[in-house]
């Protein structure tokens, strides 16, 4: 590679580092999530989506896979979300090895506040960006988090 070629590419290594953190900063702080911490809101996101899916319920492991948690930080998260009443853990009828986690009916209203106030803030940020913009960052975001993935997963 040629000087000026490797100049470009550490030029465009800090550019899209520098937007990632950027990004990154302006969307997983106390800002923007309020009643619940960053990673409750997204443990709860995915349990509720594999409920409206009708996916039942998922386990640690499945949400350490969908987070990027350590198995340490998971467990702390929904001990937390446990006490709280968020959560459900019941042993699995058909493994008895596994602990399924679902969200507690009786609280979702919590998490549904929650995220509708999320919900409110995308909708404005797509009115900022416009949709042809919107759609643009949602298909560059799912790529570069499939790639990432993949390059982290094949280390």
């Amino acid at each position: 590679m040629e000087l000026k070629e490797h100049l470009i590419m550490q030029q465009m290594n800090e550019e899209l580092l520098a937007a990632w953190l950027n990004l990154s900063a302006s969307v997983r702080n106390d800002r923007v999530v309020d009643a619940m911490s960053y990673n409750e809101t997204h443990i709860c996101n995915l349990l509720y989506r594999a409920k409206m899916e009708h996916k039942g319920a998922l386990t640690a492991t499945d949400l350490c896979k969908k987070t990027g948690l350590l198995k340490s930080q998971m467990n702390k998260v929904l001990t937390g979300l446990e006490k709280r009443g968020m959560i459900i853990r019941k042993r699995s009828n058909e493994d008895k090895r596994q602990i399924l986690i679902q969200l507690n009916d009786e609280n979702l209203s919590v998490y549904e506040k929650e995220h509708q106030r999320i919900l409110d803030f995308v909708d404005r940020l797509i009115a900022q960006l416009g949709d042809t913009d919107a759609n643009e960052a949602i298909r560059l975001m799912n790529t570069m988090a499939e790639k990432a993935k993949s390059i982290i997963d094949g280390r």
